[in-house]
Order: C-alpha cells, then structure tokens, then sequence
C-alpha cells in the first residue's frame, strides 16, 4: 500500500516493498505521536531561547545607555559643583573689595554697595549650583542603580536564553532516540508479522532469516506461524474440526448423525457418518437427531426397540418421510426408565442396524459435584501430596472393608476431629500408647471395673493431692507393711508391721534394732483410769491431784489454792483504795 507523507514523518530505508515489506515507499508512518510531541517540544524551546537572547541583548544595551547617562549627569554635578566653587570664590573677592573701600567711604561708598549686592548675587548663585549639583548626583545614583540592574537582568535573561537552548538540544536528542526506537520496534514488528502472502516465505521482509515465532497470513489458508523450522497452519484440520465440532456437540447434549445407505455385499445397512452399522454408545439425557434426508435412506425407515425386542418410541420424533429433503428422525435419551437397544430398518429388519448402550452423563455427573471439584481444586497442593504418597493410597485401597467400618462410625470420626488437640498430645505419647496396647488385657479389666473408675474420676482432685505426693505414697509403702511375721530386709527406725500371722496379730515396731511389739495403753484417763468418788465430792467440784491422790475442791477452796480472791472482797479492796488515795 501508499501511505502519504506527513508534516514530522522520518524516513528510513528499511521495510519497503523492493524487500518485501508492507510499503511501496521508504518512509516508515505511524511512528508514535510521542516524537512528533518531542520534536515540537524542541522547536518550542528553540524559539523561546532565541526570544529570551534577544530580550537579554535589548537589556545590555539600554543598561549601557543608562551607565552612559549617569556618567553624563555626575559630569554635570562635577560642572556644577565647579560652578558653585567658583561663585564663591568671587564672593570672596566682592567682600574683600568692599571691606577695602570701607576706608574710601566717601569716594567708594557706591562701589561697596554694588560690590556687596554682586557678592550676595554670587552666594545665591553657589548655593542653586550646590544644590543642582546635588539633585544632578542623585539622578546618577539613581541612574546607576537603573543600569546595575539592567545589566542583572540582562545576565539573567542570557542565562535563561542558555537553559532553553540546553532544553531544546535535550528535546531534540529525545525526538531523535524516540524516532531510533520507534524505527527499531517497527522494524522488530515487521520481523514478526510479514503480512499477506501467497505461500510460505523463506525469509523475512528484510531478506533476514526467518524467526521462531514469525506469522503471516497465507491467502489461501489464513493464519500461519514459523515453528523455528517449518510453517504451520493455526486454524484446525479438518479431522480436529471434527473432533471439536463432535465435543461441542457432547457439552451441548446434542449430535446429529448423517444417515445413507448401502450395501457392502452383504445386503443394506445404516451408514452413520460414513461408517457402516456403527454400534452407538448414547448418552442419557442427551438429543440425537439423525438426519434421513438422503435419497438413499427412501424405503428404510429408521426406528428403535428396547432390550425386550419391542419397538422403541420413547422420545422419538419423526419428521418428514425417508429420502426426501429435511426428513429427520428425532431420538431423545431420558435420564431414567427403558433405554433404546437397536436401531434397525422397520422394512428389512436388524441387519440393517446394530445395538445401542445407553451410559451415564458423566458431564452432567462431573457438573452435579461442581462444588466438591472447587474445594479439590482449592486443596491441589494436598491433591499432589496424596498422589506422591500413592503407594500408601494403594494400601489403603486393600483395606476398604476397614475404611467402609470407619465410615459407617463417621459421627465418632467427627467427635475425635474435634478434640484433635488430644489426638496430637496421644500421638507424642506413642510409646506409652504401646505400653498400654502391650497391657490391653489389664485395659479390659479396668473397663470391667468403670464404675470404680468413674468414682475415681469424681474424687480426682484427691487422686492428684496423692499423685503430687506419691514420693511420700511409696516412702509410707515402705514405712508400713502387712504381713505374717516380720520383715528382715529394708528396715528403717520406726517402721511398723502388722503381723498377721495366726495366733499373733499385732502392731509392731522397729526401734532399729528390733521388733517390739506395740502394747496397749493401760494407764491414763483414756483407759478408764480415772477414780470414782462415792463420798467427800460435791457436784460440780473440782478434782485437784496431789503426787498419787485426787481430791475433791469447791469453788471458793480452788480459789485459795491459787491464791485469788472474790470478786466482792476485790470491790472492797478498790473502795479502800479509792478512799486512801482520796
């Protein structure tokens, strides 16, 4: 194709059709805007630096004028201030002249006068010199300062001239790398696609080799990609087509089949699909229409029967006659009940046709569990693990029956995923499970006695007072023995034996020397030791012990046993007291 020129095109001598390319001339279009923007944005910067010169070449020159002026005026004030020395000095000269002619008064008396005015004339002339001097040196000051600061701005003007230079050479630099690598990604684009072609190129439109990866499209066949060695086709072959049309058919529950006939030599059968006498395998649920409108199919109408032999109708439609054009015979596959078993010929019987197995949709199957198949998906990782472990997946498979049992227990497979915890902490005890595996038959007893367990259990806090003493438990195991005789070995102070043997049955002790048995008490008030008093004690006497003997004592008697007094003779002796002290 021609494509025309623009204002900012670049050219270049790649990619045109004298090579193969896609442009009859050398100029490359479409180059991004972006380099037109940098190429504009230079000109810009161009125009405002030779702007920005300009300005600043205008302000040097009127900062010189105006250093020119004030130099001018600081003349002036110097003429001026020369003027004013001068008048003085010829006042000066007046009042000496006048002070001369005092002494000539009569003769000169007019001349004084007209001296002394000349002379007041020359001061008032030197003052207004003075003072235009003085005006005259303010305006060079001021003048001055004027062109200081001209000349600043000129500088700063001149600098900003030499920044938007710097830019505008920086923005043509980026204008020309952007057209370099605008030029480079159409060349690397016209690399990977060659355009439209009558046949497979050998070579891409610079004449270099072919890279892995290239297209182009054949006018004949459509798209085709270079596979480092050959082209190949990007659209399906036929056969593929095929396959994918007979997949859509199977996602969509629908397949149509194109029904002939003829005779291979053996007389006519059904050709489906260019195969003759196919055995079908159908899909319940799904919708088959096969298409009877071939002229060879007039005089053998197609029908179906059941497993039984009987004629099949069940969700058949037919339409049309046989042999002539949109004739169809409708076949619809329920999910459930009779299932079609043949298809044959109602006009020459079953040889014509051949049996159907009707099976499950696997699709609408694999759709149902949609949920499941997520979380599955979800958990691939564990997917890959459990197929990495499929030795230990095989074994669980030989014991199904065992895994049926645990799934027949599921509620206590629930109850133990819920105190997992626990499972962890026995499974880190392991061993000490293996011990109690090891004494499974003391296990079943315990079981026998769960009541005692159970009680047990309800003074627990009592097993673990004990439990937290039970070095002290086993200490007193040793300490205190029941047994027929006495015991000769692990023999500390103080233990103690019962000794039950026959005829013997009592408490000893070891004092560590020597069994001695333990009497018992018969002295003292625990043993009935007390004496009884038939005469000399009062109820509600005291009993005072004397060395062996006990006596009956009244009140007021143990009171002067130890020595106190009553409570009337206390109150007495606190009146003496209160009066004494008085």
């Amino acid at each position: 194709m021609t494509t025309p020129a623009r204002a900012g095109q670049f050219t270049g001598a790649t990619d045109n059709a004298a090579k193969g390319g896609l442009f009859t001339d050398s100029k490359i279009d479409g180059i991004p805007d972006l380099v037109a923007a940098d190429v504009a944005s230079a000109q810009t910067s161009a125009d405002t630096a030779t702007t920005q010169a300009a300005t600043a070449t205008t302000q040097a020159t009127t900062a010189t004028t105006k250093a020119t002026e004030a130099a001018a005026s600081a003349t002036a004030a110097a003429s001026s201030a020369t003027a004013a020395a001068t008048s003085a000095t010829n006042a000066a000269s007046s009042a000496t002249t006048a002070s001369n002619a005092v002494s000539s008064v009569n003769t000169n008396a007019t001349n004084a006068a007209t001296s002394e005015t000349n002379a007041a004339t020359s001061a008032t002339n030197a003052a207004a010199s003075a003072s235009t001097a003085s005006t005259q040196a303010t305006n060079a000051t001021t003048q001055a300062n004027s062109a200081l600061s001209s000349a600043s701005a000129a500088n700063t003007s001149a600098s900003n001239a030499s920044t938007s230079a710097t830019n505008a050479s920086n923005s043509a630099s980026a204008a020309a790398t952007s057209a370099s690598n605008a030029a480079t990604s159409y060349d690397n684009f016209d690399d990977r696609y060659l355009g439209a072609k009558s046949s497979n190129p050998s070579a891409d439109n610079d004449g270099d080799s072919l890279i892995t990866g290239a297209l182009y499209f054949n006018n004949t066949s459509g798209m085709k990609a270079y596979n480092g060695s050959a082209w190949e086709d990007l659209k399906p072959t036929t056969a593929e087509q095929n396959n994918i049309n007979s997949l859509a058919g199977i996602l969509d529950g629908t397949k149509t089949y194109a029904v002939t006939v003829t005779n291979p030599g053996s007389g006519n059968v059904f050709v489906l699909d260019g195969v003759n006498a196919p055995a079908l395998t159908l899909v319940k649920g799904f919708t088959y229409t096969f298409d009877v409108s071939n002229g060879t199919v007039g005089g053998h109408p197609l029908a179906f029967k059941d497993s039984g032999g009987n004629a099949y109708t069940t969700g058949v439609t037919v339409s049309g006659s046989a042999g002539n054009a949109g004739a169809t015979v409708v076949l619809a596959i329920p999910k459930t009940g009779t299932m079609p078993a043949r298809y044959y010929c109602t006009a020459h019987g079953n040889a014509m046709g051949n049996t159907i197995t009707v099976e499950e949709n696997d699709i609408a199957t694999v759709a149902s569990i949609s949920t499941e198949i997520g979380e599955v998906a979800a958990i691939d990782s564990n997917v890959t693990t459990v197929a990495g472990n499929n030795s230990n997946v095989t074994t669980v498979a030989g014991i199904s029956g065992n895994v049926t049992s645990v799934a027949g227990v599921a509620a206590n497979v629930t109850t133990v995923a819920g105190i997992a915890s626990n499972v962890t902490t026995v499974a880190t005890n392991n061993s000490n499970v293996s011990t109690v595996a090891g004494s499974i038959s003391n296990v079943n007893t315990a079981a026998g006695s769960i009541g005692n367990i159970n009680t047990t259990a309800g003074a627990i806090s009592n097993v673990n007072t004990v439990a937290s003493n039970i070095t002290d438990v086993n200490t007193f195991a040793n300490r205190y023995r029941i047994q027929s005789g006495e015991p000769s070995s692990s023999l500390d102070e103080g233990d103690l034996v019962f000794d039950s043997a026959t005829g013997v049955k009592v408490l000893k002790y070891y004092n560590g020397s020597a069994w001695v048995e333990v009497a018992a008490n018969t002295k003292g008030i625990g043993n009935g030791n007390v004496a009884e008093f038939t005469t000399g004690v009062a109820d509600d006497d005291f009993l005072r012990i004397s060395g062996t003997k006990v006596e009956g004592r009244s009140a007021s008697e143990v009171l002067t046993d130890i020595g106190g007094t009553t409570a009337t003779a206390a109150a007495d002796e606190a009146t003496a007291l209160a009066i004494a002290l008085g």
